[in-house]
């Protein structure tokens, strides 16, 4: 007995193409149905780049019940399709970046940004003078920080909003326009008064970290403020989730070797770890 795939080939006379099998063979029906097991599987992944901006194998394989080749293959096939960029243990997409409101940020990676906040800690000493810009992760940061013995300056509503609750606080808030989607204070006010101190530390969020164009923003008045504290500070500090790692912002507000540190929840992926290396960044990970 044939089976559908392997009928044999129909004979030709006189240049007379055959009537098509009316059974389509079982690569045929996949092809022919509106979406195929691996296309499904693919656009699920691609929900995940989308939405998150990185995909790692070991965990898609994990739980989507696949081998770790299998997801492989797939982000090979996104990546000829011009979907995503393979990197070291998983995939990326270079999308830029939107503003995302802060509240919905904050519901983001509670638990890395908690244990970036703790590896952080250890660089700041009591009677240090530091600036802390806006971020949900350096307001986690700033949580921590509550009862010590530390002079702060910031940009952060968030984080005058803690400091109230401190009678002990050490906080001086710059003055600017109120951008409610970052909880934070912009504008040529806020520039003259970081620029009227100066700090042991700047202690900064980031919004990506790309290997070609370095710390990158979405918006000018983001990147302008980094920058002013940095110049004023002894030692710079960003601290950045490695979901952040390989996405592409609007503007470039440092190169990798422009900052001293850099705190993050895991390894960075070895092409990251490499460029940092080379531009003598220390990289601290939870």
């Amino acid at each position: 007995m044939l089976f559908e795939d392997e009928l044999p080939e129909p004979i030709l006379h006189d240049n007379h193409r055959p009537a098509r099998p009316a059974v389509l063979g079982r690569a045929k029906r996949e092809r022919a149905s509106p979406m195929g097991i691996t296309e499904q599987r693919q656009q699920l992944v691609l929900g995940e780049l989308r939405r998150d901006g990185r995909v790692n194998v070991k965990d898609l394989a994990k739980r989507l019940g696949i081998s770790t080749e299998t997801v492989r293959r797939d982000l090979r096939d996104l990546e000829m399709q011009g979907h995503a960029r393979r990197v070291y243990g998983g995939a990326v997409t270079d999308r830029k970046e939107a503003d995302q409101p802060f509240d919905d940020r904050m519901r983001v990676s509670p638990r890395d940004k908690a244990r970036i906040a703790q590896a952080a800690l250890s660089l700041i000493e009591d009677g240090m003078t530091i600036f802390v810009d806006t971020g949900t992760t350096t307001l986690a940061l700033a949580r921590l920080l509550a009862g010590r013995r530390v002079r702060m300056f910031t940009n952060s509503v968030a984080i005058a909003s803690l400091a109230a609750a401190d009678p002990n606080a050490q906080v001086e808030v710059f003055g600017g326009f109120l951008k409610p989607d970052y909880k934070g204070l912009y504008g040529h006010r806020t520039l003259q008064g970081i620029r009227e101190h100066v700090y042991d530390l700047a202690v900064m969020g980031i919004v990506t970290v790309h290997l070609q164009h370095g710390f990158m923003d979405i918006g000018q008045e983001e990147a302008a403020l980094r920058r002013a504290a940095v110049e004023r500070a002894g030692r710079s500090v960003i601290l950045a989730d490695t979901s952040k790692f390989g996405r592409l912002g609007s503007v470039r507000t440092f190169a990798l070797g422009d900052i001293h540190t850099l705190v993050t929840n895991a390894p960075p992926p070895p092409d990251f770890a490499a460029a940092f290396q080379q531009s003598n960044v220390d990289v601290r990970h939870a």
